[in-house]
């Protein structure tokens, strides 16, 4: 898949794993990284998960590694903190609920449609701010992908709050599409549109 193309579906608005080890153990941020993508790629090419008729239990079991691995309101708060201090409790309580909502689906879909086993190569990580960033290249034939991974650590844990994909931030991208709409009309705008696809997505799933 070309790389603009992958960028595109992971950055549009648009269950026990086989007994592995859990990313809570996991000493460094490269840990972490490495852990979740050994998992995303096993649950992609796990025999008894294969076809058409199973992709609704691969996206399941996707979509808990997205939700126990990346801090999705951490992702919310950045992807709107020009304006994260001007709402109500109440108005961040439910762009929080539904950006995770619909920033899992769309990063589960990514991996459905994009990862398969892969060979990363995994760089040294570097303090950034308070956390650590992972630099990480997905090595295939006829094209080497970098992916960078940013993580902060909460609860003793690390846990993914970016990634970039070719130099483009996921949060960076949000926050962009997010201030073009609130600048145009209104933050209750916004949060309507999310709504609104929030309600597409949970009907289509059905």
């Amino acid at each position: 898949m070309n790389i603009s193309r992958w960028a595109a579906i992971t950055l549009c608005f648009t269950v026990p794993f086989f007994g592995f080890q859990s990313t809570a153990n996991a000493a460094t941020g490269s840990d972490t990284v490495k852990s979740v993508l050994d998992k995303a790629m096993d649950i992609q090419t796990q025999p008894s998960l294969q076809g058409d008729v199973n992709k609704d239990k691969r996206a399941a079991l996707i979509r808990k590694l997205i939700s126990e691995n990346f801090d999705a309101e951490a992702m919310s708060r950045e992807s709107i903190k020009e304006n994260w201090d001007k709402l109500t409790p109440g108005q961040r309580s439910e762009f929080q609920k539904i950006f995770t909502s619909l920033f899992q689906d769309s990063y589960t879909r990514m991996v459905l449609n994009f990862l398969q086993r892969e060979k990363v190569e995994y760089r040294s990580e570097a303090p950034e701010g308070k956390g650590v960033k992972v630099p990480t290249t997905i090595m295939r034939a006829n094209e080497h992908i970098p992916v960078d991974y940013h993580l902060a650590q909460k609860s003793g844990r690390w846990f993914i709050t970016d990634v970039d994909i070719d130099g483009v931030s996921i949060v960076e991208n949000y926050r962009n599409t997010f201030r073009r709409v609130i600048q145009s009309s209104s933050f209750e705008n916004l949060l309507q549109k999310m709504r609104l696809q929030s309600q597409a997505l949970q009907g289509g799933a059905g």
